[in-house]
């Protein structure tokens, strides 16, 4: 099924909170797009595939006995958590708070799961929560379990568009080249305060490109390039190709079919990373 869920920290508990379910969980494999894991909650057990990162997961949940998740048990060692999971009504939202045990301790987060990307836009949070963090892969659980508690250094970022456009029935991306006109990279910057990264992700298209269109929901890219933060691509559909725009005089800017512009770009990660979004977009 598709798990579309918007993640927040918790800045204080609510003065009436539901007594908790006890969850433990641990992770059997995992890579950059999927993890496999087993979770004890209460006294049910579970083993869980999720693929995807973000707002919209694929997810597959099979339950499975007590026994079998002790035979599986020690194979997460180094990649497991604790935490306690109250249930808190908010309107027509169930939220999900976490207290987590342990080293993650006093780690709160709250998880809110939505039926549709419509009614996730539409929700309103309480008070208690804070800053959202759906999109820092630092605060996903799979990272939790092996890192831990993230530091500063690890949510600093940078966020990327991968602008594409269908011509003539062949997918082309548009790409441009750095301030000094040395090489080809698409667009990109820093997060801003009171922005989501697709919002940073439409604004660098359209000061650096010159190009307006939508995020793509369902999914995003991380490039890990060595010695630098990560970069977030995410895949923005373009509805129109402007002429004039803030940034002409700095870059040049290409409309080219892929693999012509994969050609162009001479970053060998940002180049895989593209690879791999545009074959899922095109799948």
């Amino acid at each position: 099924m598709i798990e579309i869920e918007r993640k927040f920290l918790v800045t204080a508990l609510p003065a009436e909170l539901p007594e908790g379910t006890q969850i433990l969980q641990g992770y059997l494999s995992h890579d950059e797009h999927s993890e496999v894991r087993i979770r004890q909650y209460g006294n049910k057990h579970f083993l869980t595939v999720k693929e995807g990162s973000g707002l919209t997961r694929q997810e597959s949940e099979i339950e499975i006995s007590a026994l079998q998740f002790q035979s599986l048990w020690p194979a997460t060692e180094g990649r497991r958590l604790e935490k306690v999971r109250s249930l808190i009504r908010h309107g027509s939202s169930m939220i999900e708070l976490d207290r987590y045990q342990g080293s993650l301790e006093p780690l709160l987060i709250a998880e809110v799961e939505f039926s549709s990307i419509e009614e996730s836009e539409r929700f309103e949070k309480p008070g208690y929560l804070g800053l959202e963090v759906t999109e820092e892969d630092a605060y996903r659980n799979l990272s939790l379990a092996i890192h831990g508690i993230p530091d500063e250094a690890s949510l600093r970022c940078q966020i990327g568009a991968l602008p594409y456009l269908i011509c003539r029935g062949v997918p082309h991306l548009v790409i441009i080249t750095n301030s000094a006109q040395s090489r080809w990279i698409v667009p990109k910057g820093h997060p801003e305060p009171g922005m989501s990264r697709q919002e940073v992700a439409i604004m660098e298209a359209m000061e650096e490109a010159g190009v307006i269109g939508n995020c793509v929901h369902r999914f995003h890219g991380t490039c890990h390039r060595k010695g630098d933060h990560p970069l977030h691509i995410y895949p923005l559909k373009v509805t129109t190709v402007l002429k004039k725009w803030p940034e002409m005089e700095f870059r040049k800017r290409e409309v080219l079919p892929v693999q012509k512009a994969l050609k162009m770009i001479s970053d060998p990660e940002l180049s895989a990373c593209i690879q791999r979004l545009v074959a899922r977009l095109i799948n």
